[in-house]
């Protein structure tokens, strides 16, 4: 007893309905298929794709729909097209509260096309707080340019100038590919546009600047002398150049370094630490503040010989178990002093408050141990708090042993 038809989607799936639960539904369902004006016949959608717009009637026959990350979008397509509110909140909702540091940058450039103000605040606040995942996601190449220049200008990013300047990089290389136009650097700099300014090139060392921002023959000549002029003499004009520090942002190229020392090494029988490599050591930390991780101590062999270890090394949130970009590190060790540090291979942007993971797997001869943890070690304004460790999905190793009172892990290196 249909008394609609839809054409829907590319090859035009025949899908029908009813005039009466439609209408009902929806103010627009109502002025198309009602009065003098009523559409005659089948209805084309063809920009929508058939499972979602089934599912769509699905929720105005039953009121109940199942959101996820394939389907979301569509919906809250069709739910503004249509004037189903109901449905729109729900889609809402779904990407406030599945919002990570990965998928920011799509849900805030999905906020910006369908106008949905406060959606794009929470998304912006997202990669704000989370600047280096955000801004090296594979979403970040799919923003506008406007999306773009609302994130990288922002003072309340937290992420190294060197993160900003690798995204807007790889922004402009997709931007002229998707226009059809050669990536060189005039087309590069013609898609950028102003948001070419908002990278804050005078926050770079010398040397990334030299090595990498140069040879990308994105600024001009005179450009890059006045940049260079200012980076050797800071109280040179760098404008229109912002050379001012992001706010609470702790920089990978300056900082004051701090070694938070959590256990003592202990000199009993059972000293021994086995580092087979069948076991993670992990450690859960947490600082007071927004400081970055440059690496870890590890405890030198047991008989004070030099000895080689191999080590690997990765850092998770605890909340989502997710890594954290650029923790990741894989390198072999001469170790000939009975602590010896381990740096990633770019400090790691850290957030106020948020608990982390640091997971090492060690192997070679067996080591010192530590005892006698601290949960929480100050220094001056700055600390960090220790817990238990929490297994991560991401490891594939028994844990051993590490914890607050004892085990490997003796310190955290911190620019803060």
């Amino acid at each position: 007893m249909c008394d609609v038809r839809f054409e829907v989607g590319e090859h035009k799936k025949s899908i029908e309905a009813h005039k009466l639960i439609l209408c009902s539904r929806s103010r627009v369902f109502e002025a198309m298929l009602t009065g003098p004006m009523a559409e005659q016949g089948s209805i084309v959608i063809p920009e929508v794709d058939p499972d979602i717009f089934e599912t769509f009637l699905t929720f105005l026959y039953t009121d109940d729909v199942i959101t996820d990350g394939s389907n979301v979008i569509g919906l809250l397509y069709v739910s503004k097209k249509y004037d189903v509110s109901t449905l729109e909140e729900k889609c809402l909702t779904y990407l406030e509260t599945s919002m990570t540091s990965k998928n920011a940058c799509f849900i805030l450039e999905q906020a910006h096309i369908y106008d949905e103000e406060d959606l794009k605040e929470k998304a912006l606040s997202c990669i704000r707080n989370n600047g280096n995942a955000s801004l090296m996601s594979r979403d970040v190449v799919h923003l506008c340019r406007g999306c773009l220049s609302d994130v990288i200008q922002s003072d309340q990013l937290i992420a190294t100038e060197e993160t900003v300047f690798e995204s807007v990089l790889s922004w402009s290389e997709s931007a002229c590919r998707s226009q059809g136009r050669e990536v060189i650097p005039q087309n590069r700099r013609d898609a950028l546009g102003d948001a070419m300014l908002h990278v804050r090139y005078p926050l770079l060392s010398q040397k990334y600047f030299v090595n990498k921002v140069s040879p990308t023959e994105l600024l001009t000549e005179s450009e890059e002398n006045k940049i260079m002029k200012y980076l050797m003499c800071p109280d040179k004009d760098v404008s229109p150049f912002n050379s001012k520090q992001r706010n609470k942002s702790a920089t990978a190229c300056s900082g004051k370094e701090r070694i938070i020392t959590r256990l003592d090494r202990y000199w009993g029988r059972w000293s021994g630490w086995r580092c087979s490599g069948a076991y993670d050591n992990g450690i859960m930390f947490c600082t007071n503040t927004y400081p970055s991780l440059t690496g870890f101590q590890l405890y030198g062999a047991k008989d004070h010989t030099s000895q080689t270890y191999d080590i690997k090394a990765f850092v998770t949130k605890t909340s989502t178990d997710e890594l954290v970009e650029g923790s990741q590190t894989s390198q072999t060790v001469v170790a000939d002093t009975e602590t010896y540090d381990v740096y990633f291979a770019r400090a790691l942007q850290l957030v106020k408050d948020e608990k982390y993971n640091l997971i090492v797997n060690i192997t070679g001869p067996n080591t010192h141990k530590g005892e006698s943890g601290r949960s929480r070690v100050d220094d001056g304004d700055f600390s960090c708090s220790f817990f238990d460790y929490q297994i991560s999905r991401h490891s594939n190793k028994r844990s051993y042993g590490t914890g607050v009172n004892v085990g490997q892990i003796p310190g955290l290196l911190f620019l803060v």
